[in-house]
């Protein structure tokens, strides 16, 4: 659980910083006469994106421990089942941290490209 909440927290710091850096395309987006629902589609896809690299980078050093592992006493398993469900939860997590960003753009003013 606690892997989870630390990896939900740092993918939605990571979705909500570069949705802050390009705060002002979303914003020009907006104003063009895009709806909230593509701009959610956008963070949504960008979360999913997020998920499938970072994934097999996962899934990699796991692989790279559970070796390790069986030349000491307490081998690690991995059963097949258990790497899909971590996908369908990674992909879970990331679309979940994505609602961080959804909720600020839906306070989005699109006027905000004419100011300054």
């Amino acid at each position: 659980m606690l892997g989870l909440v630390v990896g939900v927290v740092i993918v939605a710091q990571t979705i909500y910083a570069t949705t802050m850096d390009h705060i002002r395309e979303y914003a020009t987006l907006k104003a063009m006469g895009a709806d909230n629902w593509y701009l959610y589609k956008v963070i949504v896809q960008q979360a999913v994106i997020s998920a499938l690299i970072g994934y097999p980078l996962g899934i990699a050093i796991a692989l790279l421990v559970i070796r390790s592992s069986k030349e000491s006493g307490a081998a690690i398993l991995l059963p097949p089942a258990m790497v899909a469900g971590m996908l369908g939860l990674t992909l879970v997590m990331c679309v979940s941290a994505a609602m961080f960003s959804i909720r600020k753009m839906t306070h989005l003013d699109p006027a905000m490209v004419f100011k300054e």
